[in-house]
């Protein structure tokens, strides 16, 4: 793909020049690319969930920015990235689920109430809850809540003591504003 800079012959050009190549327009440059082809081949089940996907995103990203609210938030981070308009943002934020990157259990023993579990996740735009679970080793629930947002980390305070530390299981579920959602589970 090529791009063409204070080209006066080029400038504001679009559309395809025969079958050798494609002018378009992205942030007010001119894009030079080889013309696109149509495979004859039937695609494959993957290509075709693949298809849907992005179909999905489409909707949602023309939706969300029919919302003045999501137009806004969309606009703004848009904003702080190079060459990305609010479509993109959003269509970007519904095709990747968040990320539970990093856990620090380290300092729930499971003695008292108020013991602290921090969690880092990420997502393309922004998390919009972080539940977390404990489960005792004998698959009962011991306490389930939502992580609090504490200086550019998310943190959760534990409610009830567990006796029974050893194969306990910390479930984490981290969920966007398009409700992509991601599980992480953690045996102590």
């Amino acid at each position: 793909m090529g791009k063409s800079k204070e080209n006066y012959a080029t400038l504001g050009l679009s559309g395809k020049v025969g079958k050798v190549f494609v002018f378009r327009q992205r942030a007010g440059k001119t894009i030079v690319a080889k013309v696109p082809t149509t495979s004859t081949k039937p695609p494959t089940p993957k290509q075709k969930a693949q298809h849907d996907k992005f179909a999905r995103a489409a909707a949602y990203a023309k939706n969300a920015l029919l919302d003045p609210t999501l137009k806004e938030a969309y606009t703004t981070e848009a904003k702080k990235r190079q060459d990305v308009s609010p479509y993109n943002m959003a269509m970007t934020d519904y095709l990747r689920p968040p990320q539970i990157t990093h856990v620090d259990h380290s300092a729930y023993t499971g003695d008292a109430s108020g013991e602290k579990i921090f969690i880092e996740a990420a997502d393309a735009f922004k998390i919009t809850t972080l539940k977390v679970k404990i489960t005792a080793a004998n698959s009962s629930t011991l306490e389930e809540g939502n992580a609090s947002m504490v200086n550019g980390k998310w943190e959760y305070t534990t409610t009830a003591t567990n006796t029974t530390l050893t194969g306990s299981k910390i479930t984490l579920t981290a969920t966007d504003r398009p409700g992509n959602t991601t599980t992480k589970e953690i045996t102590l």
